[in-house]
């Protein structure tokens, strides 16, 4: 072997040596990664689900030859390797953490509220359903649900979540516009009585005001909701998987009114995906992460998609739909609706799918 050979080889061994190690280096850096936390939560596509297996109306019809879908959004704390990902993906979100926990929420906290008002979402769905179908639906305020308390506010050490607020001072609390209105009236410092129940117990509970962060009015410190008992003339299961939050509302409900309605088949041989809260009104309310849910629509298959007009121009949740549809060159059609009605009508108005 000549000695420029020789030469030759020692510096090619050296420089795979090199690499080798850059690459250890690397691979170590890449997992611990997974574990470094940051401030952040991630949001990513989740999936579109079958109502129709997730649903059971007594006495309704499961004749759709089409489906209506419900759409998620994968969502989780970022450590730095998410973090990283993030910046590159087009399909990846990075959220302050605290505005996805209230200040003190622990994980399961969150997840109880998510499944909590994910629960108030099925039966407003149940009660909306209901009367587009012709039946007779009974609401009956029950006071103020607590979906969430503040970290150092007065509400943290007394009140869970899922406790319901019936009154303050003796005054009756139906709804929680009628808590703010009685608490707009005091100022920090003052004390108030509040009745609550939980777990079907009532109990008292004596709190002292105090102005809250962000703002110049007193409060406790808790996220409310109203709690209604609604009373429909049928049984209706729904199996929702852990699913949380308030956004599948609108899909449910036509999911529902289709089981109702057994004359006609609404999906006409469509995937129909979508989302949107739903109020007792049937008004369709914004929701967040529908990019994300329009590309998990997408991906399922889905030939029209539901998106919430719930603001005029360019900040509403059907534009930012329109605008993920574009990018990603999807057939899918996007839909505006601002009421129940609206989807319905537009169902109403097509074709049979063609085979």
């Amino acid at each position: 072997m000549s000695e420029d050979r020789l030469i030759s080889n020692q510096r090619r061994a050296k420089s795979t040596k090199g690499f080798s190690w850059v690459l250890a280096l690397a691979s170590v850096a890449l997992g611990l990664s997974f574990f470094v936390p940051t401030n952040y939560y991630i949001t990513r596509p989740g999936s579109a689900i079958d109502l129709a297996p997730m649903i059971e109306v007594e006495g309704g019809k499961k004749d759709e030859t089409g489906t209506f879908m419900l759409t998620t959004v994968r969502m989780g704390e970022a450590n730095l390797a998410w973090y990283v990902y993030a910046q590159v993906s087009p399909d990846a979100e990075l959220m302050q953490k605290e505005l996805v926990v209230s200040q003190g929420e622990s994980n399961e906290d969150f997840v109880k509220r998510e499944q909590a008002v994910m629960d108030n979402s099925q039966k407003l769905a149940e009660a909306v359903a209901f009367k587009l179908a012709g039946y007779d639906v009974k609401v009956e305020k029950q006071g103020v649900w607590v979906m969430g308390t503040i970290d150092g506010y007065p509400a943290k050490k007394e009140l869970k979540i899922g406790d319901v607020i019936t009154s303050v001072d003796g005054v009756p609390t139906p709804e929680a516009k009628d808590l703010l209105q009685i608490l707009s009236k005091k100022k920090a410092g003052d004390t108030v009585l509040l009745a609550y129940v939980r777990d079907g117990q009532e109990a008292k509970t004596m709190l002292t005001l105090v102005t809250l962060p962000e703002s110049k009015s007193v409060g406790i410190g808790v996220r409310p909701d109203n709690k209604q008992n609604i009373v429909i003339p049928k049984k209706v299961n729904i199996a929702s998987q852990g699913i949380g939050g308030p956004s599948a509302g609108l899909m449910m409900t036509l999911e529902i009114y289709d089981q109702l309605k057994t004359d006609a088949d609404m999906t006409k041989g469509y995937r129909i995906a979508g989302t949107g809260t739903i109020a007792l009104d049937g008004t369709v309310g914004r929701i967040g992460g529908i990019n994300h849910k329009v590309v998990a629509a997408d991906k399922a298959g889905a030939d029209i998609f539901f998106a919430p007009q719930d603001t005029p121009g360019a900040d509403s949740n059907y534009e930012e739909a329109l605008a993920t549809a574009k990018r990603i060159g999807t057939k899918m059609r996007i839909v505006p609706v601002k009421t129940v009605n609206d989807a319905v009508a537009y169902l109403n108005e097509q074709p049979k799918k063609p085979s």
